[in-house]
């Protein structure tokens, strides 16, 4: 059975049957262990926000789970595919840095890197820009690798990658000139150094179809071979809830983290602006029910909180069965997950 389809066998029958160690899952556990001990630490606040809530997150590309009642019916509350909009309602609140480690649940995803349910580190440092929260990733990989691996290093399908340094920071826009000699926010120029590569893209694919397609397909395969980098600096106009980079507003602080090839982690230097955080979110809003049928409503409580005002901050979520996976040298989260 292949891994990621649904069909993988149960884990307790794995165990029972020796083709999955309990030493995975006791590593498993420490690595929960030592993320928490990490973040306390440093005074960071854990936090257990609602799973189930009447708002998910609007991403075109993100389908939330949504809960039936006893008949059957949409009860209009849904899995959290992400506690961020209630991380920073806390934060608007006065709670400071904050961290949560817990379930997070997105529908239509199977594959040896995807799971409808999967563990989720998001955290947010209050007063700091994205840098700082690129910091703590790294921080958090090297300590996790000494602990797990005995040193700081990840070997990943072949590929030994350093940790006791920083990590590459790679602008989007330079890998789009590098690879493609294409601007990255430019449709024409896009569309013809895809075809340049073979990839020939549709008549009606759009700009942003053509982007993610480059992404996967160009960029994602050179990103395996700098070993640990961070792609900065997205388009804009998929800037979803980051700050516009002062002095581009083109760009936007958004930062993807990848680990020997893998994407690890997304965050932001976050939207703090309550008027463009809600003019960005009906564009999505739009854009989800065009792309998907679905109409979501946006979070008044959200919107409130930014009225009111929220503190500058940056924050980051991060895949821990990902990380898991890496630090254990599995081939899949499969084998680091009990499902």
């Amino acid at each position: 059975m292949a891994p990621g389809d649904g069909k993988t066998e149960r884990t307790w029958r794995r165990l029972a049957k020796g083709e999955l160690s309990w030493e995975t899952l006791r590593l498993r556990s420490r690595i929960l262990d030592i993320i928490r001990s990490r973040f306390r630490a440093r005074g960071f606040l854990e936090v257990d926000p609602p799973i189930a809530v009447p708002f998910p997150n609007i991403d075109p590309n993100v389908h939330p789970v949504e809960i039936s009642d006893a008949r059957g019916r949409p009860s209009t509350r849904f899995l959290h595919t992400s506690p961020e909009l209630s991380m920073k309602q806390l934060i608007a609140a006065g709670s400071g840095n904050i961290f949560y480690l817990g379930k997070v649940f997105r529908d239509r995803e199977a594959s040896p890197l995807h799971h409808s349910e999967f563990t989720m580190l998001e955290w947010y440092r209050v007063g700091e820009p994205a840098e700082a929260v690129m910091e703590d990733v790294e921080a958090i990989a090297r300590e996790l690798a000494k602990e797990v691996r005995g040193r700081e290093e990840m070997v990943w399908s072949g590929a030994a990658v350093p940790l006791s340094g920083k990590w590459t920071r790679w602008e989007l826009s330079d890998a789009f000139e590098a690879l493609l000699g294409a601007s990255m926010v430019d449709e024409g120029s896009l569309r013809a150094a895809l075809s340049r590569k073979g990839l020939r893209p549709g008549a009606a694919e759009s700009w942003e179809d053509m982007f993610f397609r480059a992404c996967l397909d160009v960029i994602e395969p050179a990103v395996k071979e700098k070993g640990a980098v961070f792609l900065t600096g997205f388009p804009s106009a998929l800037a979803a809830m980051a700050k516009r980079r002062k002095g581009e507003e083109g760009i936007c602080e958004r930062f993807e983290g990848y680990l020997c090839g893998v994407e690890l982690v997304n965050g932001y230097e976050e939207l703090t602006d309550a008027g463009e955080q809600e003019e960005r979110l009906l564009q999505l809003a739009a854009r989800h029910e065009r792309l998907t049928g679905v109409a979501l409503a946006i979070d008044p409580d959200f919107l409130d909180a930014l009225r009111m005002g929220l503190s500058p901050c940056s924050g980051a979520a991060l895949g821990v069965d990902r990380l898991a996976m890496l630090l254990l040298g599995k081939d899949t989260i499969d084998d680091v997950v009990i499902r």
